[in-house]
């Protein structure tokens, strides 16, 4: 009963935690998707109660998407590039909570996100020894010295990356009192890709700490 009486009044909380995103990447109708990288996800939601029970969540938070590649022939070296995407994201999800113990809960919630990309870069690095690879490495430094934001037109480029997204996740957790270990899956449901013959989806899972107050 005190359990219950607790989510009927709104509360806040706060989470943080790493991101393990990557992309799924089609050209010309054939796949080649990229590598699992790890960033950060942090930010902040807010829970109402609706029934025993059952809430909504909104919040608001940033994180990194993107993907590495490994392999890429460059002048007859191989070459990696790493993928940095910096969203800002609403997620509004519909969840149930349910006390296990007393003090403990499990909680599962699940709804569409929204998110936008407000920075990014590709990081390069060219590997082997050689004068392919000592050439590699420069174009390289010369590269990862420009903007390389996906998100903007370059001199040479147009804009590879369309900045706005929307998809589906859901997360659940295990709660002691107002501290809670969270995991989450997301899928990105728009091809975020700025060239025709290229269609680009972002997913991730994520693990993290949260506090509710």
């Amino acid at each position: 009963t005190t359990l219950a009486t607790a989510q009927m009044r709104p509360t806040i909380k706060v989470e943080a935690g790493a991101n393990f995103a990557n992309q799924t990447t089609k050209v010309n109708d054939k796949s080649t998707d990229g590598k699992m990288m790890i960033g950060y996800r942090v930010g902040v939601g807010a829970e109402f109660g609706f029934a025993e029970g059952f809430y909504v969540n909104p919040g608001l938070y940033f994180l990194s998407r993107g993907a590495k590649s490994e392999g890429i022939e460059l002048l007859g070296a191989k070459t990696d590039a790493t993928l940095w995407l910096h969203n800002v994201e609403v997620p509004v999800h519909v969840g149930y909570r349910a006390g296990i113990a007393p003090d403990m809960a499990v909680s599962i919630q699940a709804g569409p996100w929204f998110s936008y990309g407000f920075l990014g870069k590709r990081v390069y690095k060219a590997t082997g020894e050689g004068l392919a690879a000592d050439a590699a490495k420069k174009i390289v430094d010369e590269l990862n010295k420009g903007d390389n934001n996906p998100y903007k037109d370059g001199k040479a480029v147009k804009q590879s990356l369309k900045p706005f997204d929307l998809g589906v996740g859901m997360q659940a957790a295990f709660e002691y009192r107002q501290f809670g270990v969270n995991l989450g899956f997301e899928y990105g449901l728009l091809n975020t890709s700025g060239f025709d013959a290229v269609k680009v989806n972002n997913m991730n899972f994520y693990v993290g700490l949260g506090y509710r107050f």
